[in-house]
């Protein structure tokens, strides 16, 4: 009996201590239809997150959401999140394409999130917005102020209306997920630092140093120190530091060495050009044996070393040729070459087929921008890959639908192989997110209409009746059934992992 009652007692305190160490009450708000928009309404500063329970990078995102959340309680700026598989036409509403996706809450309105997923990247972001673009730094704080991020800009002026101040807000408000900024008017403070004022510096974690800005004073020469300045003079480009070089907004020279012999040779040998085109590109080593398939991308021979310039922005490439042995002075002339216009930009390519009479027209890069903004035609032009199965169950239909339009003068349907040929256009409509991607380029005007229809013929004819800018006869209404057996999508991976498109839950890749 006393060990029964020992028990009971031991189990009674068990359960008191799990009671009173058990998991606490979640920050995070759940939200639903019917309370979204009313609390959104009500925030000046808020997250919310639009997941679904299957989403493993949405389960691996819950704790350190949880731990932001508690985090942010403190500054009062709350998050919340959103169960797409219970509110799934809230989230079409809201536009939410994939999984997890956070929206940022400004003033009562959606905005994007350019944040990281770990908990001190969403809390970081989250207190950037909820001051001002440019903080008022005193004298006792500034030592740690200038070691609060990876990179902090500030401004040392005489007072807080001088003209220069209002640029340095300007580009602040543009870059402010990316750096943090400050502003300083204690002059002791600002002769400490070796600064004159006007100036600016910026202090970065990288390397423990500052830059100091001399140039003319507007809101371009500031934006372009500030990025610049953001990564090191020839640092190292990895898996790591590719963020911080993406956020510089520059292109890159990547200088691809296979040996720590070669690494320490390029360096010394490209510091002073590194230097020099600072401004303009931020030169960076490579190490090709982990990164060998990013100089193939570049369309650069597996010979090293090997350089090439690379404007992610742009979505174009500049490999340098490789017929003679990589010399620092070549590197040099090249980049001054690119800097100055006089480098065009390279997209790679199959051979220009010989014949080209077949009912849907083979494009390769040599030819795309011929073919494809030829304005007297409307092109659709299907963006496949070989590999890809649903492009090869498309294709009995998309050949069905080149014969039907064969003899059409005003419409042209036209393929091309993208993982063997570069689209050679800026134009975000043509980007590749996935396969296969379908669009129509009309007639008169070039504009870039995407096809999202299903794959049969007459969801293809329709939208061609619908977007072409020449007629769609009726006789194409004859061959409406055939199909492609629905809708099939292969997601090209992104550079941020990390995303379950909403309508693809096996990816293949």
């Amino acid at each position: 009996m006393h060990i029964l009652k020992y028990m009971a007692g031991l189990l009674a305190a068990s359960g008191a201590v799990a009671a009173g160490t058990g998991a606490k009450e979640s920050a995070v708000r759940e939200l639903d239809a019917s309370n979204l928009h009313s609390w959104v309404d009500r925030q000046h500063l808020a997250l919310v997150q639009f997941y679904a329970p299957w989403c493993l990078y949405c389960q691996a995102l819950k704790p350190a959401y949880e731990k932001a959340a508690a985090t942010l309680e403190a500054d009062n700026v709350p998050l919340a999140k959103v169960d797409c598989t219970k509110n799934a036409a809230l989230c079409d509403q809201v536009g939410i394409q994939g999984f997890p996706t956070m929206k940022v809450v400004l003033d009562g309105r959606f905005g994007i999130y350019n944040g990281s997923r770990q908990e001190s990247g969403i809390v970081s972001y989250m207190r950037k917005h909820k001051g001002p673009p440019v903080k008022e730094v005193r004298a006792a704080e500034h030592s740690s102020f200038v070691k609060s991020d990876h990179v902090v800009v500030v401004g040392y002026f005489k007072n807080t209306l001088v003209m220069e101040l209002g640029m340095l807000r300007e580009v602040a408000k543009e870059l402010i997920e990316d750096f943090t900024f400050g502003i300083v008017v204690d002059k002791n403070t600002a002769k400490k630092q070796k600064i004159s004022m006007p100036g600016i510096g910026v202090y970065t974690d990288y390397d423990g140093q500052m830059s100091v800005f001399s140039g003319k004073y507007t809101i371009d020469n500031i934006r372009r120190f500030v990025r610049s300045r953001s990564v090191p003079v020839l640092g190292e480009l990895s898996a790591r530091t590719f963020s911080t070089y993406s956020k510089a907004s520059l292109p890159l020279g990547l200088v691809f060495y296979n040996s720590d012999e070669s690494r320490e040779t390029l360096e010394k040998e490209l510091l002073e050009t590194a230097k020099e085109f600072r401004d303009k590109v931020s030169l960076a080593l490579v190490d090709a044996r982990t990164y060998w398939k990013h100089a193939v991308g570049l369309d650069l021979k597996t010979q090293w070393p090997a350089f090439a310039i690379q404007d992610i922005g742009q979505h174009t490439k500049y490999p340098m040729s490789q017929d003679k042995k990589l010399s620092a002075a070549g590197v040099r002339q090249f980049v001054a070459d690119y800097v100055a216009g006089r480098v065009p930009p390279h997209y790679k390519s199959q051979a220009i087929p010989e014949t080209n009479d077949g009912d849907v027209f083979k494009l390769v890069a040599k030819q795309f921008n011929e073919v494809v903004f030829d304005a007297t035609k409307d092109v659709l032009v299907l963006l496949h890959a070989t590999w890809c199965i649903h492009c090869k169950r498309l294709m009995p239909v998309y050949q069905e639908l080149g014969r039907l339009f064969a003899n059409h003068s005003g419409i042209v349907v036209a393929q091309m192989e993208a993982t063997m040929n570069d689209v050679p256009s800026n134009d975000p409509a043509l980007e590749i997110s996935g396969y296969p991607t379908i669009v129509l380029v009309r007639a008169t005007n070039n504009e870039v209409v995407p096809y999202h229809g299903d794959r049969s013929l007459g969801s293809f004819t329709e939208f061609l009746r619908a977007h072409a800018a020449h007629p769609v006869n009726s006789h194409t209404n004859e061959v409406h059934k055939i199909s492609a057996n629905g809708p099939g999508y292969v997601v090209v991976p992104r550079q941020v992992s990390g995303f379950t498109p909403k309508d693809t839950r096996h990816v293949e890749l």
